[in-house]
């Protein structure tokens, strides 16, 4: 009987499952207020019940003020593909030492707010502010990261 009781089920994994990256399912949903358009969001929803949530516990939210606007207060053609570029820079920037998960972006309220999560926070100080100084010297931006074993923050994109 004690046996039993102190015996392994099975072997208690300490790395992520495959997939660890679940694949390409991006949704374009309007966001609004009172059936007034305020903003958009384009969510990766393959992380919908993504079992590796807890080895990826850091999320990172970087936040692009919009420089140029069109009359519904969203990005102009040419901002969005000035915004597309940053973006694309700053998911390699943090994917040079990290497994980078992209969430999704959220453009409202004259910003763009793009959502990582990732492993292990390993940033140098000097190149983080070096990079992030280079983007501040055309538009404002804020970089924030905190941990989130659940992805709370993320929770009311993914359902």
């Amino acid at each position: 009987m004690f046996k039993r009781l102190f015996t392994r089920k099975g072997p208690k994994s300490h790395k992520p499952s495959e997939p660890i990256y679940p694949g390409e399912l991006f949704e374009f949903s309007e966001i609004s207020d009172d059936n007034t358009f305020i903003g958009f969001s384009v969510v990766n929803k393959s992380y919908d019940n993504y079992p590796n949530k807890k080895y990826f516990p850091w999320c990172i939210q970087v936040t692009l003020e919009l420089v140029e606007v069109d009359e519904s207060e969203m990005p102009s053609e040419n901002e969005s593909q000035v915004l597309n570029q940053l973006e694309d820079k700053i998911q390699a920037f943090i994917s040079v030492k990290h497994n980078t998960h992209f969430i999704g972006r959220i453009t409202q309220n004259g910003f763009r707010d793009l959502i990582f999560y990732i492993d292990q926070p390993r940033f140098d100080h000097e190149s983080t502010n070096t990079f992030f100084d280079q983007i501040q010297q055309k538009r404002k931006v804020n970089f924030n990261m905190e941990m989130d074993v659940d992805w709370n923050n993320v929770s009311g994109l993914l359902r």
